[in-house]
């Protein structure tokens, strides 16, 4: 409830010495590092080898929506508490002070919630007056360095809302992606630190490697393709490689293709993959797109050939860094193209299309919902005042997720509508549910620390939900390919 949100405090490699590892990357912009040739690969193609909303203007339709009645009263969300209640003993004479500082944190936190509710409900009318007033006095009152949660989470809001408040006045979009490498290897930075803070993505991974492995199964010739590289490079795949080689029969033919809009990290992926194989002993490549899958024109040319008896698995981590697919409609053209045996998919439980599509007041309630219970699990992980992993994952992942799904959510996001969603979609364009989740709920379960308040749920029709404290904040679905599609992207 809101009441509460706010009551607590929150080795160098040889790039020579070796053939199994294999890079290209299919981008005619970017310099090719090497090239050899190998058994399974195309001769025409260069490698490294390696060891180890729309904008609103001053009138838009979208802002000019009605006012929803009493949507504060109606918004509740997880309490944003960060550890243990505070237990107060001793003398009755000195529980007096502390009852008294309790109330007066409540007190303030539930006018913080008020003010950005009433600045919610003023942008979503076109009252850019309003609003501008309640952030100036919100930023006085919240701080993304606060010891308590609540008021760090009000904070990335806040900022969120100025970017929003801003881009209605001058008719600007911000941008929904870093604008340079130095912007890239932050938010790498930030998300590898997300993955060790807490265990959704790590646990999310865990669950579609899995899925991966009973599709690769006794296959020789295996292909994973991630729709998305650049936020967690090569943590996912570095533990799939080792499952693959220590399997009975010796590891499989390995080949992974990684789209991304940063060379540089899916570089920096490719060769730390590639160097684990060596290391293993398994015949690896791997094939960076610097694209987005939904700017494929031509699969054929962009992707590597396909191999006669190769099992292709696609995985995709769906976030709101950035505009990770492009247009949504040849993303799916281009998944129904590959005609996987196994597609992964990780979606944030933040309501409708993710949260990135609808009207502005009902993505806001829902992204409030979703990242209240976030930044608590956060706070009971890494409870310290000045904790610098917190911190950056708060500040470069979750404020800048905040800030896309408020301030530039929508069609802008990719220039086309979005699917409402992605789940829905696949079981539209011919693809099944693939078998039960109980299994991978067991592991998850498992795989969670015990004690905190982390929930995994197993909705008996393939999806595994990853939650905090009941509240379901990620979506692990697996699926397979029940029909043919041989038309090009």
């Amino acid at each position: 409830m809101i009441n509460h949100l706010m009551s607590g405090r929150c080795s160098s490699v040889d790039m020579h010495d070796s053939s199994l590892g294999l890079i290209q990357f299919h981008d005619h912009h970017q310099y090719m590092y090497g090239s050899s040739t190998g058994p399974f690969l195309p001769h025409h193609h260069g490698f490294i080898s390696a060891e180890e909303d729309r904008c609103i203007g001053k009138v838009v339709p979208e802002l000019v929506e009605p006012a929803t009645a009493g949507v504060a009263e109606e918004v509740e969300f997880g309490a944003c508490k960060e550890g243990e209640d505070v237990a107060v003993v001793g003398q009755e004479r000195q529980e007096d002070a502390p009852k008294q500082g309790e109330e007066e944190k409540e007190a303030h936190g539930v006018r913080m919630i008020a003010l950005l509710m009433e600045c919610a409900v003023a942008m979503s009318v076109g009252n850019l007056a309003d609003a501008n007033g309640t952030l100036l006095e919100l930023s006085q009152m919240a701080s993304p360095y606060a010891p308590s949660c609540g008021e760090r989470l009000v904070a990335y809001f806040a900022r969120a809302m100025a970017a929003r408040l801003m881009s209605s006045w001058v008719g600007v979009c911000a941008p929904v992606h870093p604008s340079s490498a130095s912007s890239w290897s932050g938010v790498h930075a930030a998300f590898r630190a997300f993955y060790n803070v807490a265990p959704f993505v790590r646990c999310a991974y865990l669950a579609c490697n899995q899925a991966i492995l009973e599709a690769f199964r006794g296959k020789r010739l295996v292909h994973v393709i991630d729709l998305d590289v650049v936020p967690g490079g090569a943590l996912q795949w570095l533990s799939l490689l080792s499952a693959l080689a220590a399997r009975p029969g010796g590891p499989p033919v390995l080949r992974v293709t990684g789209f991304g809009v940063s060379a540089s990290a899916l570089h920096d992926a490719g060769t730390q993959l590639a160097g684990l194989a060596i290391k293993l002993g398994m015949p690896f490549e791997f094939y960076a797109v610097v694209k987005r899958p939904g700017d494929v024109v031509d699969a054929v040319a962009d992707l590597p050939s396909r191999r006669p008896g190769e099992v292709v698995a696609v995985h995709w981590l769906r976030h709101a860094l950035y505009d990770a697919a492009g247009d949504d409609v040849v993303t799916m053209r281009l998944v129904r193209w590959l005609e996987p045996k196994v597609v992964t998919l990780v979606e944030q439980e933040r309501g409708p299309a993710g949260g990135d599509g609808g009207q502005f007041l009902d993505r806001f309630v829902a992204a409030l919902h979703h990242y209240s219970a976030v930044f608590d699990a956060l706070g009971a992980a890494r409870p310290a005042d000045g904790d610098a992993s917190r911190h950056l994952v708060e500040n470069s992942v979750l404020g800048r997720e905040i800030g896309n799904v408020l301030a530039v959510a929508g069609p802008t996001r990719s220039g086309r509508e979005m699917f409402g969603s992605w789940q829905a979609e696949l079981a539209r364009n011919g693809f099944m549910r693939a078998g039960a989740a109980g299994g991978r709920a067991q592991v998850l379960a498992g795989a969670c620390p015990a004690g905190l308040g982390y929930t995994v749920a197993d909705d008996h029709d393939g999806t595994v939900r990853l939650g905090w404290k009941g509240t379901p904040l990620y979506a692990v679905s697996t699926w397979t390919c029940c029909t043919t599609h041989h038309a090009r992207p």
